[in-house]
């Protein structure tokens, strides 16, 4: 969570300048994209010029970099931010992580309402955060739910991190890295906390296959559904004291059963991915593999953050075995230590940077064939940086949510 920035521009059209055109800044990688001479779609005046300041490093002058979405891309021809609403409920909750449009009226929440959880306590501890907020269709905000620090089957109490999903059967599934105090050398393993449509707790899922359970994404079949999550601590339970990335994390399949009636059961557990870096990371608690999304075809992409890359995982809901790494999907280019993921529904993937403002999108084929600096909040080094986490395509399928750290709201580029 960083220091709140200076006031932004509520609703703003995206202005296209040219004054980074002089510094010629290009890159290249492996599935990358990247156009000199232009300024990134999202920034404008201040912003734009922030990165041409030679006190500023190259890792600015990356982010500085331009893609402008190709013709046909999802990203295309978006370029308006609207702020939904703020996230921070009346316990004073803050640092939004996850992101879950709600797509059918059940229990307490309608159709057309976002479910946005928080990381962190009023006083900006990390792994301390316990409410789910509904950002209401109509406007408004209410608390879904607000759950107890200490939960019984929950290894070190309650966190909520970026592991949300809503089943068709109306639970909510809800991953927990908890830590007493904001810091990593407290953290438990953390669970998957199970809530009924109305909020209300109404069990744990936890095993010795979930270490600080991170992202996570669903296939749901209706009484029965495919959860794949990501781990970001194992290896690091009680803080290790380094920075060095220690190659763990790992991904998990969990089959689920359950109806409307009856909480959710795993009925079977495998690892898809593993050998996945992660490390303790004093501003961001910690990184590691993040973002999940599964394709129509069986196919789970991973935000590997710490890699800066997308990685794929064929076969993930059938596979026997371990795909380790994946394989490199794309990596570099636009692409900084990517966190949030997402499938557009022309099949592209969306990724939310966490080194910078950046959302990036990624054909299935690797290309990168657009960016939109979503934050450009130039309190941060590079604009943007740390501000941006989940990020999600809307119920109406046209535009894009995302949560901004910074100023603690869920917005909306369209």
């Amino acid at each position: 969570m960083r220091k709140p920035p200076l006031p932004r521009r509520w609703i703003r059209t995206a202005v296209a300048l040219s004054a980074l055109a002089a510094l010629g800044l290009t890159t290249s990688a492996c599935g990358s994209g990247g156009s000199g001479g232009a300024v990134p779609q999202g920034l404008s005046g201040t912003q734009a010029g922030a990165p041409a300041n030679p006190q500023y490093a190259a890792e600015e002058q990356a982010a500085s970099t331009a893609l402008r979405p190709a013709a046909g891309s999802f990203l295309a021809g978006k370029t308006n931010e609207s702020v939904q609403g703020s996230t921070t409920p009346p316990n004073g909750d803050i640092n939004p992580y996850a992101i879950w449009p709600v797509t059918r009226t059940v229990g307490s929440v309608a159709a057309g309402d976002v479910l946005v959880d928080n990381f962190n306590n009023a006083s900006n501890n990390q792994g301390t955060g316990t409410t789910i907020v509904d950002m209401r269709a109509g406007g408004g905000q209410s608390v879904f739910a607000s759950l107890p620090a200490t939960v019984p089957g929950c290894p070190g109490g309650v966190g909520l991190t970026t592991a949300m999903v809503q089943l068709r059967t109306g639970w909510v599934i809800v991953g927990s890295l908890p830590s007493t105090d904001g810091k990593l050398d407290t953290a438990g393993a953390g669970c998957l906390l199970v809530l009924s449509p109305t909020g209300k707790l109404a069990g744990t899922i936890a095993g010795s296959y979930l270490d600080g359970p991170w992202d996570a994404a669903v296939q749901d079949d209706g009484d029965t559904a495919t959860l794949f999550v990501s781990n970001t601590l194992i290896g690091l339970d009680g803080g290790s004291g380094t920075t060095t990335p220690v190659d763990r994390g790992d991904v998990v399949r969990l089959s689920l059963a359950q109806t409307a009636t009856s909480v959710p059961r795993v009925t079977a557990e495998s690892q898809v991915a593993g050998d996945l870096p992660e490390r303790p990371d004093a501003a961001a608690f910690v990184k590691g593999p993040t973002g999940l999304a599964i394709s129509p075809s069986g196919t789970l992409y991973v935000a590997d953050t710490l890699d800066g890359r997308v990685a794929a995982v064929p076969d993930a809901l059938t596979r026997t075995a371990s795909a380790g790494a994946g394989t490199t999907l794309s990596q570099g280019g636009q692409l900084a230590d990517p966190l949030g993921l997402t499938l557009a529904p022309d099949g592209d993937l969306l990724a939310a940077n966490s080194v910078n403002g950046k959302i990036v999108e990624i054909t299935p084929a690797g290309k990168q064939v657009g960016e939109y600096y979503a934050d450009d909040d130039i309190g941060q080094d590079p604009p943007g940086n740390g501000d941006l986490f989940d990020v999600v395509v809307d119920q109406a399928g046209t535009g894009v949510l995302y949560v901004n750290d910074a100023t603690n709201t869920l917005e909306l580029l369209h």
